[in-house]
């Protein structure tokens, strides 16, 4: 991979680039603009690693104001301080990197997973800000719950519902927001 890539999205940043050094520097840099950086040195590291760290992400407090981070002027301002000319450099949002329907059968870059999955922790953030009393959970999300304590696996849930594996998931999805938990066992738990 050549030069460096910069990932953002609102005030959270991810930088990959397999120079330890440079990757330190725009970490740096970025942390001065009061923006939270993780920094990778491969793909595959950024999106595994980042997948972890979401629980530690999500209790970040939200900015009382957005601060406008504009891709364009974070390149400038990294080109300017930190990034050598000769060094390719990427910033890119993560907002404009979203997968259309027709590919979301297929497999998706890594790029796109890492703004996914930047994209899933600003929600969950914005989440906790707000509270999900008002949110009720259905009859659909109510058969799933009992299908998951009897330790059925989402296929088997799907096969009984006669749903896909992806709705099962969707659920579980849902119900993870809504019960603020972020594994089955937990909500296995937190319903019993």
């Amino acid at each position: 991979m050549p030069g460096t890539i910069v990932v953002v999205h609102h005030d959270v940043v991810v930088v990959v680039d397999p120079d330890v050094l440079i990757r330190r520097a725009v970490r740096d840099r970025l942390q001065l603009e009061q923006l939270h950086v993780l920094a990778y040195g491969c793909w595959h590291d950024a999106v595994r690693q980042l997948a972890r760290a979401v629980g530690r992400l999500k209790a970040l407090p939200l900015p009382d104001t957005e601060p406008p981070h504009d891709p364009i002027e974070l390149w400038h301002l990294l080109q300017h301080d930190v990034c050598p000319p000769h060094r390719g450099l990427s910033v890119l949002s993560a907002v404009s990197l979203r997968t259309s329907r027709r590919q979301s059968s297929r497999k998706h870059h890594p790029l796109q997973l890492l703004a996914h999955e930047l994209r899933e922790c600003h929600q969950l953030r914005r989440q906790a800000v707000q509270p999900d009393d008002a949110l009720p959970i259905t009859k659909a999300e109510h058969r799933v719950i009992e299908l998951l304590r009897e330790g059925r696996s989402n296929k088997a849930i799907a096969d009984l519902l006669c749903l896909s594996q992806r709705t099962v998931e969707s659920h579980l999805h849902r119900l993870f927001r809504k019960l603020k938990v972020s594994n089955r066992t937990e909500l296995a738990m937190a319903v019993a």
